[in-house]
This record gives C-alpha cells, structure tokens and sequence, in this order.
C-alpha cells in the first residue's frame, strides 16, 4: 500500500474554495405565485456549483392555505410545505448537490396563491473547472 503527500497544501496556507450564503427577499404582494403554475427562479449557480443547503424564511404571511416549496426540477428538494401563512415559519435542508450545468433554485406554491414576503437562502461553493490537478509524490 503507497502512501501519496499533496504537495502544496500545508497549514496556514489558504486552500480551497469557501462556501457563500446567497439570498434574495422577494416580495409577491402586488404579484401572487400563482399555485400549481408559476414558479420562481429565485437563485441562479454557475456549472459546477455545490449546494450544501437551502431554505425559505416567511417574512409576511401570504394567505390561508398556501405551502411554499423550494426545489430544482424536484420541485421540494429542500423545502416542501412550508405553511405560507406564517409569519417567520422557516425551513431549510442539509441536501448537498452538486450541479455540473447551470441552474436555478426555484421557489413555488402548492395549494393555493401566495402573497407575502420571503428570504430564500442557499449555501453554495462554485468549485469551478477543476482543471488542474493537485501534484503528490
């Protein structure tokens, strides 16, 4: 069994990349999520982003009924019912994934209109590339 030193990798030294928290506030008293058809792109990544976790805060309620969803092209990947007629009910998930393509984290309502306020958040590290490779010896 080998063992293999990364070169150029020692303490005090920074390496890798750091994570950032992304938000928008996105206010929908003069325009509803409409239920079951809009849908919001509330966050755009860059190719070869890591998502480490999201979320949803609700700011100002938005009407009885309403659950907002957080998600991708599964549309409650990190958020999924969140009651949109609780003022500062959050959510949010621990469910890293990692996009190779451009995307966005979209935000929707489920059973009824929404038209209140929120914060949607995501920790994310776009690890770029990748095209150069660590040396070892």
């Amino acid at each position: 069994m080998a063992t293999y030193t990364v070169t150029n990798a020692v303490a005090g030294v920074p390496v890798g990349l750091k994570p950032q928290l992304v938000e928008v506030v996105l206010d929908f008293s003069t325009t509803n999520i409409v239920a079951g058809t809009d849908v919001v792109q509330a966050i755009e990544m860059n190719a070869n982003t890591l998502v480490l976790m999201a979320g949803v805060e609700i700011l100002t309620a938005g009407g009885a009924g309403s659950l907002i969803d957080l998600g991708d092209t599964d549309d409650d990947l990190w958020v999924s019912d969140l009651d949109g007629n609780t003022a500062n009910g959050v959510e949010m998930s621990a469910t890293p994934k990692l996009y190779t393509a451009a995307d966005t984290i979209d935000l929707s309502a489920d059973t009824a209109d929404f038209a209140g306020k929120v914060r949607v958040f995501a920790l994310m590290v776009e690890l770029g590339a990748g095209e150069t490779a660590a040396a070892f010896a």
